[in-house]
């Protein structure tokens, strides 16, 4: 099943994507990607979702936002270890540079974002 599906809360374009996509998005790409792996009925993974939403369109525009909901993907889930959520990634191209799971500080996030710029 390959999806990618769009949705514009205000001016933010945000990206929900399969695991199909995600990894042509990753082979082709050479900018910064944040991929936020996300559990259907996960509570916490609502409201870390709502923070990215509001500030890291703006804060950090040059940063590619792509969400991935981990039940409907279990190979993505495999192949990057992901054992729990909300989990963050970030890629430069193919290469993983971050990751937090659960319990997400968006300070260090922050700076590791912008310290690449």
């Amino acid at each position: 099943m390959k999806k990618l599906c769009y949705t514009l809360i205000g001016d933010i374009m945000i990206k929900y994507i399969d695991e199909t996509i995600l990894k042509t998005v990753l082979d082709s790409n050479d900018k910064l990607i944040l991929v936020f792996a996300k559990g259907i009925n996960c509570g916490v993974c609502h409201a870390v979702e709502a923070r990215i939403n509001q500030t890291y369109p703006s804060k950090h525009n040059k940063l590619d936002i792509y969400y991935l909901t981990v039940e409907e993907n279990p190979k993505f889930r495999g192949e990057h270890l992901i054992f729990t959520f909300p989990t963050i990634l970030l890629f430069d191209g193919k290469k993983e540079i971050h990751r937090e799971s659960r319990i997400i500080d968006f300070n260090k996030l922050d700076r590791i974002i912008s310290n690449y710029y």
